[in-house]
């Protein structure tokens, strides 16, 4: 029997946890809805309190206005914030929202979402995911320590994804450790979930991103076959669109902003790459001239930006609604959006990548960031397989074993699991930890 829209979404939205997958048995709170419960408890976590000192784009900053991850992260989850009630309204005008759902509910999801989409990244941010790949994908690594486990499970770590690690984190990693982790929602979970894919089954694919270990397999097909998300193979729940163009819309007019008060790049550089959406921002260019600094300017530019962003993807949400519902193939609300939004996207994307990326100093840390990662794996997998693999192990592995505290293997763990761990305990750390570590490690704690 074909459900109605309304049926759908309360199915999508159904405020079920782990331990608690009844709906009929949830007490909803309008006051502290379940999803506001999500929101605190990310914010209140462990692994959310170390994204301030975890790298957005610029390792070791001395600027106190370049971002960080945990500040981009509160910032998404501003946008993703409007971008939800903006569409729950528009659920409710057309009847289909929930009689037990707010529109100010579905911004709480979104918010919550948006709030952990980075949880996962480990230090030095993708030059750091790039480190940890690279490490296995060697040959002489692959041979020693990728030999006894399955090719789904080589994949794990030949294609690290800081996307997985997040989902991990907050299902496995935090509070309940092993059994639950935070126990978010499933709307929430889902709505985080931007590649519902296995490292393997991503293998061929045009991107080679996914959002759940081997290890968190069960969770995963536990969370969409309840939401109504598996058919056959995974789909991506409708609001995880939000939870992703929140982020797009952030992070391509901040890296520029940051870039800025770096030296890196000039306001008209930022006014170009702006050209196609600039003359609908209208921005007083009185009151624009008037201020005191390029970073104040910018900051005006980048509030009529995000503005306007949010108007023009809920726009693409709406148009594009009976796909997003139906699950079929929507590639991003970006794309979805008018042509002048997608030309700043594109010209946005180019400067990064050909001119803010390209900053001499940058390239040099994230080159040292593959030796402190090399200098890490070396020291923790070949322990852990010792370990595992029931070899005498050496005075020196079992001290590194030790320095892993809480995320050491346990005795019940395959070597799968315990490789698991020691990216747990590396992913973990801040940029500045991981550093101080590498050179402990090295013989040396000098700064």
């Amino acid at each position: 029997m074909t459900r109605t829209k309304k049926e759908q979404w309360a199915k999508l939205l159904a405020p079920i946890r782990h331990g608690m997958t009844d709906p009929a048995k949830v007490h909803f709170d309008r006051a502290r809805s379940p999803y506001l419960a999500d929101y605190d408890r990310i914010l209140f976590s462990n692994s959310f309190r170390t994204l301030a000192r975890k790298t957005q784009v610029h390792p070791f900053s001395a600027n106190d206005h370049v971002h960080n991850r945990q500040m981009h992260s509160l910032e998404v989850s501003s946008a993703g914030r409007s971008l939800g009630i903006m569409v729950g309204f528009f659920l409710e005008e057309r009847g289909e929202l929930p009689e037990s759902i707010s529109p100010e509910n579905i911004g709480e999801i979104v918010q919550a979402a948006c709030l952990a989409h980075d949880i996962g990244n480990p230090p030095f941010g993708h030059g750091g995911e790039s480190a940890l790949q690279d490490w296995f994908k060697n040959a002489e690594n692959n041979e020693a320590f990728l030999k006894g486990l399955t090719e789904r499970q080589k994949a794990d770590f030949k294609t690290f994804d800081g996307n997985a690690q997040g989902f991990r984190v907050v299902t496995a990693i935090e509070n309940y450790k092993d059994n639950g982790g935070l126990r978010l929602t499933y709307p929430t979970l889902a709505s985080l979930v931007k590649y519902p894919r296995s490292a393997y089954d991503a293998i061929g694919e045009a991107s080679t991103k996914f959002n759940f270990y081997q290890s968190e397999k069960q969770t995963f097909d536990t969370v969409f076959t309840a939401l109504g998300l598996k058919h056959g193979h995974y789909r991506r729940h409708p609001l995880s669109y939000l939870t992703e163009a929140a982020d797009d819309i952030c992070y391509r007019i901040i890296d520029m902003e940051d870039a800025l008060e770096l030296n890196i790049i000039s306001l008209q550089d930022i006014k170009d790459v702006l050209a196609p959406v600039y003359p609908k921002l209208r921005i007083n260019e009185k009151r624009l001239e008037s201020m005191d600094s390029d970073r104040r300017r910018a900051g005006l530019i980048r509030a009529k930006l995000i503005a306007f962003m949010i108007d023009a993807i809920f726009t693409a949400f709406k148009n594009n609604y009976d796909a997003l519902l139906d699950g079929e193939p929507v590639k991003s609300l970006i794309d979805c959006a008018e042509e002048d939004v997608n030309e700043y996207m594109t010209r946005a994307k180019d400067h990064f990548f050909n001119v803010i990326l390209k900053n001499h100093s940058k390239i040099a840390l994230e080159i040292g960031s593959y030796t402190l990662y090399k200098r890490l794996l070396d020291t923790f997998i070949p322990a852990v397989h010792q370990l595992k693999t029931g070899k005498e192990i050496s005075y020196r592995e079992q001290q590194a074993i030790t320095l892993m505290g809480v995320c050491a293997p346990r005795e019940e763990d395959d070597l799968y699991t315990a490789y698991i761990r020691v990216m747990d305990f590396i992913t973990g750390m801040t940029d500045t930890k991981a550093t101080f570590l590498s050179r402990q490690l090295l013989g040396t704690t000098e700064n």
